[in-house]
């Protein structure tokens, strides 16, 4: 009985083991993103039955006083914690639209220019008057349906003392800066975020034009590969927007 109770936990320690290294594989290179999402996929109904398993043996060996009791409790809680990541995975792609391009101006997005000469797999144009992948709303459309509330903001401060709290704020993001350009009255700063697990990195794009005594901001994320961002772009931009409105507010 030893044994079973060993081998099923380290089966079960295995899958919450692969589903863990599924992003980090990614991030460092050994395989693309696509195999990573590929494997943490696949592994989740393994898991799932293995961290039942091992639940039902956890209690078998409690009342047994085998001594293999805190083995199991652990290979449980580890595969049954592994599985619902690409069930989570899985939620909130049915949740949101499978676009990975947000912008706070539709009709003159800001460009992405220093993003554009490194690797990537998405497009750095903007393509909103596309479909969106299984809808029948285009991606600007799709983007207005889900995330309403993305809107340019307006501050009561010139664009240079706007640009100096905007990276500011970039920074406090642990995003890193590429270029900060004048674009005719504009100054654009351009940025990346790098994702922690899989390393999926997305550009940040900030533009700020006068607009009366002023500065309107424009803000644009986009992930560089992936068909669905998850919904992250769009939250990046309310945090942004969030914390620049708070930096602004304290004078």
């Amino acid at each position: 009985m030893k044994f079973l109770f060993i081998i099923v936990a380290l089966l079960a320690v295995g899958a919450a083991t692969t589903i863990a290294v599924a992003g980090p594989g990614t991030r460092f290179g050994w395989w693309d993103y696509g195999t990573g999402l590929a494997v943490m996929r696949a592994m989740k109904l393994p898991a799932i039955i293995l961290a039942g398993v091992a639940g039902i043996l956890t209690l078998v060996a409690l009342v047994t006083g085998s001594g293999l009791t805190f083995l199991l409790l652990v290979a449980t809680v580890a595969a049954g914690g592994a599985a619902m990541v690409p069930f989570k995975f899985e939620q909130l792609v049915g949740a949101y639209p499978l676009i990975h391009d947000i912008t706070t101006d539709f009709a003159n997005p800001p460009a992405i220019v220093a993003g554009a000469k490194q690797p990537r797999k998405n497009s750095p144009e903007y393509v909103g008057g596309q479909e969106a992948p299984r809808s029948s709303l285009t991606i600007a459309e799709a983007q207005q349906k889900a995330f309403p509330d993305i809107k340019p903001m307006v501050l009561d401060i010139s664009v240079e003392e706007a640009a100096k709290r905007a990276q500011s704020v970039i920074a406090d993001m642990n995003m890193d800066v590429l270029q900060v350009e004048r674009r005719g009255e504009a100054t654009v700063i351009e940025a990346t975020f790098t994702s922690f697990w899989f390393g999926f990195i997305d550009d940040f794009v900030v533009r700020l034009t006068p607009e009366g005594q002023g500065t309107r901001v424009d803000v644009r994320s986009k992930s560089r590969v992936g068909l669905s961002d998850l919904g992250a772009n769009a939250k990046r931009i309310r945090d942004f927007f969030q914390r620049l409105k708070l930096h602004a507010s304290k004078g």
